[in-house]
């Protein structure tokens, strides 16, 4: 298992293939959406849905057509780190167009 969105720092993000300048705004946006879902989150289990971040993710076109492959995949599977496919259904996705 890899990270869980919270845990994701700017050495995996430029690990993932972005500049440290890049992986620093990313990170910024990302930890804006994370504190936005969780403010919103009446859930007492999680601190939110991944589900919800994942649509805010989207909404605010964080992940872009060009970013590396590996950048999509390490948000994507660390949005959804600890979720319970046989409990909450498929979780969603979404593929980047221009």
């Amino acid at each position: 298992m890899g990270k869980s969105i919270s845990d994701v720092g700017v050495e995996d993000l430029v690990g993932a293939g972005l500049s440290v300048e890049e992986a620093k705004g990313f990170q910024r946006h990302l930890k804006d959406s994370i504190f936005k879902v969780s403010r919103n989150s009446d859930n007492g289990e999680e601190p939110f849905d991944p589900k919800e971040l994942w649509r805010e993710l989207t909404a605010q076109k964080l992940l872009k057509p060009w970013h590396p492959h590996a950048l999509h995949q390490l948000i994507y599977y660390s949005v959804y780190h600890n979720y319970d496919e046989s409990t909450n259904g498929p979780p969603i996705y979404w593929f980047p167009s221009l």
